[in-house]
């Protein structure tokens, strides 16, 4: 991403412009897309231009931050906690599939729910198998 404030700048006034035109739309699910899409844009554009603000003013707390950051207890730290996530996910779409079916939604819910559970499992066993090639 840039750190120029001027390319955040020029989003922030799309985004305004976005969400002023929502007021102007006829169509419903338009209007509700510019404005989602321009609260959505204006906050990212806020905090991007806070912490560019905050990077001038105290470079050396990024400094110390960017060190910690790639040390490796700390990746170690990361890296474990995605893993942990990646398994309470799991179960939790097997949930929600469950739930499709308890709550009779069309079959496609369901086959979708059960294919990402599946694409999920075929990720996690590529993922072991060039790792062990690797180590």
């Amino acid at each position: 991403m840039p750190k120029k404030p001027m390319f955040y700048i020029t989003f922030l006034i799309v985004s305004i412009t976005m969400m002023i035109g929502s007021l102007f739309v006829e169509l419903n699910s338009i209007s509700g897309l510019l404005l989602g899409s321009g609260a959505g844009i204006l906050g990212a554009c806020i905090s991007k231009l806070y912490f560019i603000n905050f990077e001038k003013k105290n470079p050396e707390i990024i400094k110390k931050n960017k060190i910690e950051f790639k040390d490796e207890r700390n990746v170690l730290i990361r890296q474990r906690a995605k893993a942990k996530s990646a398994d309470i996910t799991q179960w939790l779409i097997i949930a929600i599939a469950y739930l499709t079916i308890i709550v009779n939604a069309p079959l496609w819910i369901t086959l979708i729910t059960i294919t990402i559970f599946l694409l999920y499992n075929i990720i996690q066993i590529y993922y072991i198998n060039k790792f062990n090639k690797e180590m």
